[in-house]
Protein backbone atom coordinates (compact mmCIF):
# COMPACT_ATOMS: atom_id res chain seq x y z
CA UNK A 1 0.00 0.00 0.00
CA UNK A 2 1.40 3.35 -1.07
CA UNK A 3 0.93 6.40 1.17
CA UNK A 4 2.22 9.79 0.17
CA UNK A 5 1.62 13.05 1.94
CA UNK A 6 -0.02 15.85 0.00
CA UNK A 7 -0.37 19.41 1.15
CA UNK A 8 -3.86 20.58 0.28
CA UNK A 9 -5.61 23.66 1.68
CA UNK A 10 -4.55 24.00 5.30
CA UNK A 11 -3.97 20.42 6.28
CA UNK A 12 -2.05 17.30 5.55
CA UNK A 13 -3.88 14.86 3.32
CA UNK A 14 -2.88 11.25 2.93
CA UNK A 15 -3.33 9.64 -0.47
CA UNK A 16 -4.64 6.08 -0.01
CA UNK A 17 -5.02 3.90 -3.12
CA UNK A 18 -7.13 0.79 -2.74
CA UNK A 19 -9.03 -1.73 -4.83
CA UNK A 20 -12.16 0.43 -4.64
CA UNK A 21 -10.44 3.64 -5.73
CA UNK A 22 -8.53 6.47 -4.13
CA UNK A 23 -9.49 8.33 -1.00
CA UNK A 24 -7.93 11.24 0.84
CA UNK A 25 -7.83 11.38 4.63
CA UNK A 26 -7.37 14.34 6.92
CA UNK A 27 -7.43 12.95 10.42
CA UNK A 28 -10.76 11.19 10.58
CA UNK A 29 -12.08 12.91 7.43
CA UNK A 30 -12.48 10.80 4.34
CA UNK A 31 -13.28 12.43 1.02
CA UNK A 32 -16.69 11.44 -0.34
CA UNK A 33 -16.86 8.66 -2.93
CA UNK A 34 -16.26 9.68 -6.54
CA UNK A 35 -19.70 8.53 -7.72
CA UNK A 36 -21.15 11.57 -5.93
CA UNK A 37 -19.07 13.83 -8.14
CA UNK A 38 -20.33 11.93 -11.18
CA UNK A 39 -23.93 12.61 -10.14
CA UNK A 40 -23.17 16.29 -9.47
CA UNK A 41 -21.51 16.64 -12.87
CA UNK A 42 -24.60 15.29 -14.67
CA UNK A 43 -26.70 17.70 -16.68
CA UNK A 44 -29.80 17.23 -14.51
CA UNK A 45 -27.94 17.85 -11.26
CA UNK A 46 -26.21 20.93 -12.62
CA UNK A 47 -29.48 22.29 -14.02
CA UNK A 48 -31.34 21.74 -10.74
CA UNK A 49 -28.58 23.47 -8.72
CA UNK A 50 -27.56 26.30 -11.02
CA UNK A 51 -30.45 27.11 -13.33
CA UNK A 52 -32.24 30.46 -13.19
CA UNK A 53 -35.41 28.66 -14.33
CA UNK A 54 -38.38 28.86 -11.98
CA UNK A 55 -38.83 25.11 -12.54
CA UNK A 56 -35.44 24.17 -11.09
CA UNK A 57 -34.43 23.70 -7.46
CA UNK A 58 -36.92 25.97 -5.70
CA UNK A 59 -39.85 24.64 -7.71
CA UNK A 60 -38.90 21.08 -6.71
CA UNK A 61 -38.50 22.22 -3.10
CA UNK A 62 -41.94 23.88 -3.23
CA UNK A 63 -43.56 20.66 -4.44
CA UNK A 64 -41.66 18.69 -1.79
CA UNK A 65 -43.35 20.96 0.76
CA UNK A 66 -46.77 20.43 -0.87
CA UNK A 67 -46.26 16.67 -0.75
CA UNK A 68 -45.27 16.90 2.89
CA UNK A 69 -48.41 18.91 3.66
CA UNK A 70 -50.63 16.32 1.97
CA UNK A 71 -48.89 13.34 3.58
CA UNK A 72 -48.36 14.60 7.11
CA UNK A 73 -51.41 16.86 7.23
CA UNK A 74 -53.87 14.09 6.31
CA UNK A 75 -51.99 11.65 8.52
CA UNK A 76 -52.23 13.99 11.50
CA UNK A 77 -56.00 14.43 10.99
CA UNK A 78 -56.50 10.66 11.06
CA UNK A 79 -54.13 10.17 14.01
CA UNK A 80 -55.77 12.86 16.13
CA UNK A 81 -59.24 11.54 15.35
CA UNK A 82 -58.17 8.02 16.35
CA UNK A 83 -56.87 9.49 19.62
CA UNK A 84 -60.31 10.94 20.34
CA UNK A 85 -59.96 14.56 19.23
CA UNK A 86 -62.94 16.16 17.44
CA UNK A 87 -65.37 13.30 18.17
CA UNK A 88 -68.07 15.03 16.08
CA UNK A 89 -66.23 13.88 12.93
CA UNK A 90 -67.04 10.23 12.18
CA UNK A 91 -63.94 8.06 11.89
CA UNK A 92 -64.84 5.58 9.07
CA UNK A 93 -65.12 8.23 6.29
CA UNK A 94 -61.57 9.37 7.07
CA UNK A 95 -60.41 6.26 5.22
CA UNK A 96 -60.59 8.43 2.08
CA UNK A 97 -57.68 10.51 3.40
CA UNK A 98 -55.30 7.62 2.74
CA UNK A 99 -55.50 8.35 -1.00
CA UNK A 100 -54.29 11.88 -0.21
CA UNK A 101 -51.51 10.49 2.01
CA UNK A 102 -50.29 8.14 -0.73
CA UNK A 103 -50.43 10.97 -3.26
CA UNK A 104 -48.34 13.12 -0.91
CA UNK A 105 -45.88 10.27 -0.45
CA UNK A 106 -45.55 9.83 -4.24
CA UNK A 107 -44.92 13.57 -4.69
CA UNK A 108 -42.32 13.51 -1.90
CA UNK A 109 -40.58 10.43 -3.28
CA UNK A 110 -40.24 12.04 -6.73
CA UNK A 111 -39.22 15.48 -5.49
CA UNK A 112 -36.95 13.97 -2.85
CA UNK A 113 -35.12 12.02 -5.55
CA UNK A 114 -34.66 15.25 -7.53
CA UNK A 115 -33.38 17.09 -4.44
CA UNK A 116 -30.96 14.22 -3.86
CA UNK A 117 -29.74 14.45 -7.46
CA UNK A 118 -29.22 18.20 -7.05
CA UNK A 119 -27.02 17.83 -3.95
CA UNK A 120 -25.95 14.17 -3.59
CA UNK A 121 -22.78 14.89 -1.62
CA UNK A 122 -24.64 17.10 0.85
CA UNK A 123 -27.22 14.40 1.55
CA UNK A 124 -25.30 11.14 1.23
CA UNK A 125 -22.41 12.22 3.49
CA UNK A 126 -24.77 13.40 6.24
CA UNK A 127 -25.84 10.81 8.87
CA UNK A 128 -28.97 12.88 9.56
CA UNK A 129 -30.15 12.10 6.01
CA UNK A 130 -30.08 8.38 6.77
CA UNK A 131 -31.86 8.99 10.07
CA UNK A 132 -34.56 10.92 8.20
CA UNK A 133 -35.02 8.08 5.69
CA UNK A 134 -35.25 5.50 8.48
CA UNK A 135 -37.84 7.54 10.35
CA UNK A 136 -39.88 8.05 7.16
CA UNK A 137 -39.72 4.31 6.48
CA UNK A 138 -41.11 3.55 9.93
CA UNK A 139 -43.74 6.28 9.61
CA UNK A 140 -44.96 4.88 6.26
CA UNK A 141 -45.04 1.38 7.76
CA UNK A 142 -47.14 2.66 10.69
CA UNK A 143 -49.42 4.53 8.25
CA UNK A 144 -49.98 1.30 6.29
CA UNK A 145 -50.69 -0.59 9.52
CA UNK A 146 -53.30 2.02 10.50
CA UNK A 147 -54.87 1.77 7.05
CA UNK A 148 -55.04 -2.04 7.23
CA UNK A 149 -55.76 -2.68 10.91
CA UNK A 150 -58.02 0.26 11.75
CA UNK A 151 -59.75 1.03 8.46
CA UNK A 152 -59.40 -2.36 6.72
CA UNK A 153 -62.03 -4.13 8.82
CA UNK A 154 -65.47 -2.67 8.03
CA UNK A 155 -67.08 -4.69 10.85
CA UNK A 156 -65.38 -2.57 13.54
CA UNK A 157 -67.37 0.12 15.27
CA UNK A 158 -65.77 3.51 15.96
CA UNK A 159 -64.70 2.74 19.54
CA UNK A 160 -63.03 -0.50 18.41
CA UNK A 161 -61.26 1.38 15.62
CA UNK A 162 -59.97 3.91 18.14
CA UNK A 163 -58.82 1.22 20.57
CA UNK A 164 -57.06 -0.73 17.84
CA UNK A 165 -55.29 2.32 16.42
CA UNK A 166 -54.43 4.46 19.47
CA UNK A 167 -50.87 3.20 19.96
CA UNK A 168 -50.17 3.35 16.22
CA UNK A 169 -51.53 6.91 16.03
CA UNK A 170 -49.22 8.04 18.84
CA UNK A 171 -46.25 6.45 17.08
CA UNK A 172 -47.29 8.02 13.81
CA UNK A 173 -47.37 11.54 15.25
CA UNK A 174 -43.98 11.08 16.93
CA UNK A 175 -42.40 9.64 13.79
CA UNK A 176 -43.64 12.46 11.55
CA UNK A 177 -42.38 15.05 14.03
CA UNK A 178 -39.02 13.24 13.95
CA UNK A 179 -38.95 13.11 10.14
CA UNK A 180 -39.76 16.81 9.79
CA UNK A 181 -37.16 17.72 12.42
CA UNK A 182 -34.50 15.61 10.71
CA UNK A 183 -35.42 17.17 7.37
CA UNK A 184 -34.97 20.67 8.74
CA UNK A 185 -31.67 19.72 10.39
CA UNK A 186 -30.31 18.67 6.98
CA UNK A 187 -29.94 22.36 6.13
CA UNK A 188 -27.57 22.86 9.07
CA UNK A 189 -25.73 19.59 9.64
CA UNK A 190 -24.06 18.83 6.31
CA UNK A 191 -20.31 18.58 6.00
CA UNK A 192 -20.05 19.11 2.24
CA UNK A 193 -22.46 21.11 0.11
CA UNK A 194 -20.98 19.82 -3.12
CA UNK A 195 -18.15 17.46 -3.95
CA UNK A 196 -14.92 18.96 -2.56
Amino acid sequence: MLNEDLDRDSGLLVYIPSASGVSYRRGDDVAPPLFLQSIEDSGLSTWLRESESPFAFYFVLLFHTFGLALLVGANTVVDLRILGYVPAIPLPPLKGLFRIMWLGFAINACTGALLLIAYPTKALTNPVFYLKLAIIGFAIWVMKMIEDRVFGDSSLDESSMMARGARLARWSICLWIGAITAGRLLAYTYKYLVYP
